[in-house]
């Protein structure tokens, strides 16, 4: 049975696969070092021209000025967030904002600001699977990646507290904005 209203709606991994085809057209045209922004989802091929890591910033949820929170230094990676911050509105002191719990309808609560997810690839590791660690919240979501190889990722709780999925995430947290 058909329904005329239902859509499918590939948002959730669709940047993470376009990412992930510009990585393999560059890589065939013999470019060895570039970052890839599509808004949200960062890929990097190899590091910077002077062998060092390209330095991703973690913004700080709801900073209108974009202040940085935290830097990981990365090459090769791929950097997916989700969080609650870009895309919300606010009634009566409550916010509403994208990711929704698909049980009520209404925004997940669950004390999360932000989910940032480093793997290999962008569609595989990062895209969908920043929404979902998201949705299960900090200790289920923590527990989901920890159980995932060469996927590592960064919590960041409604009080700016950072969880990090291991010690081998490199994060920098000193830094001057």
């Amino acid at each position: 049975m058909s329904d005329p209203y239902a859509k499918i709606d590939l948002g959730g991994i669709a940047k993470g696969y376009i990412a992930d085809q510009v990585k393999n057209y560059l890589v065939e045209e013999g470019i060895e070092h570039a970052y890839i922004n599509l808004g949200g989802n960062i890929l990097t091929l190899g590091g910077k021209t002077d062998g060092s890591n390209f330095r991703i910033g973690i913004q700080k949820p709801f900073a209108e000025d974009g202040t940085v929170m935290a830097v990981l230094p990365v090459s090769d990676k791929s950097i997916v967030s989700s969080g609650n911050y870009e895309r919300y509105f606010k009634k009566d002191g409550k916010i509403y904002h994208h990711i929704l719990d698909p049980s009520t309808g209404y925004p997940i609560e669950n004390n999360l600001n932000q989910v940032t997810i480093i793997s290999d690839k962008s569609v595989d590791g990062g895209d969908a699977l920043s929404t979902t660690c998201y949705a299960l919240g900090l200790d289920e979501g923590l527990k989901l990646i920890r159980s995932m190889d060469n996927i590592e990722a960064v919590f960041i709780t409604d009080d700016n507290t950072i969880y990090k999925s291991s010690d081998s995430v490199d994060l920098i947290t000193d830094i001057d904005n």
